[in-house]
């Protein structure tokens, strides 16, 4: 596909799963679209239909580093795989070897954590903390995936690691479908005023009605989160394949955030699409 905008695009957050070679606790057969393996070909197929050549690999198991390494091992025949997000347990006593051997991997690129599995309250937890200044040493970004409830923890957080970099996922999750804003707007305003906080545009669709979503949902969302983080630290992510579960495909979620930011100038898009995302994660995109 012709480029609109004249550059290469940045997907800085995509999916793949094997349900033969790993064991997952999501999808489910209840999320039946997705519930099947899903490789670096069929997202390549849908690369195809827009302008994004690179794109980074986010984890679906936590604790388990070696779905990273499985993704790694795709890249090389696979060269829109640019990085890796790990899911590595902060916790354990073992992290720093953990990371050591991970580091020799030019394409390990962060460390995330699906807190939907863990209490409330986990990111506060001492043993967690002791892990996030491990990765602020190092130099190695943490993905934040939030929902709403969890806001009022992260200003502590992020203020507690000045140095580590950390992006949230999705937006936080808002209540799309409720066309609920409040509480949401106040605490994510709250978190972008810390320097080291970025943004990813990414997972709109499946938080809005998934069988009546218009693009005119996200725009409130959309602007206020440009309004606090700037387009120095947003980012576009797909979520590809979840956001399939919305009836959306690769290529119409990419249009979706090109249209709620058509006013912007192609320099800023430009940010969004490409190099925020390569910036945040040390990108190879050569």
């Amino acid at each position: 596909m012709s480029k609109p905008d004249g550059f290469d695009c940045v997907d800085s957050h995509f999916h793949i799963w094997d349900l033969k070679k790993f064991q997952y606790p999501w999808p489910t057969a209840e999320e039946e679209a997705i519930y099947r393996n899903f490789s670096p070909d069929d997202l390549q197929q849908n690369l195809a239909n827009t302008p994004i050549r690179h794109a980074v690999f986010v984890q679906c198991l936590n604790g388990t580093p070696e779905e990273a390494k499985w993704v790694i091992s795709q890249a090389e025949s696979h060269p829109f795989i640019k990085g890796a997000v790990a899911g590595i347990d902060l916790t354990s006593p073992q992290l720093p070897e953990v990371l050591d051997e991970m580091q020799k991997l030019p394409l390990f690129k962060g460390v995330r954590h699906i807190l939907d599995l863990e209490q409330p309250d986990w990111i506060t937890r001492e043993d967690v903390h002791t892990g996030l200044k491990v990765l602020e040493d190092r130099g190695i970004p943490y993905d934040l995936l939030l929902r709403p409830p969890l806001l009022k923890y992260i200003p502590g957080i992020v203020s507690k690691f000045p140095r580590l970099k950390f992006v949230v996922d999705h937006i936080a999750k808002p209540y799309i479908k409720d066309k609920k804003i409040d509480g949401w707007k106040e605490e994510i305003a709250a978190i972008a005023k810390y320097p080291n906080v970025y943004c990813k545009l990414s997972g709109l669709v499946t938080e809005a009605d998934w069988e009546s979503w218009r693009n005119e949902d996200f725009q409130p969302y959309i602007d206020h989160v440009l309004g606090c983080f700037g387009v120095d630290r947003c980012m576009f992510g797909s979520d590809w394949p979840v956001c399939t579960l919305a009836k959306a495909d690769y290529k119409r979620v990419f249009e979706l955030l090109q249209h709620l930011l058509s006013s912007m100038t192609v320099e800023d898009k430009k940010k969004i699409f490409r190099e925020n995302a390569a910036k945040f994660y040390k990108l190879d995109l050569n």
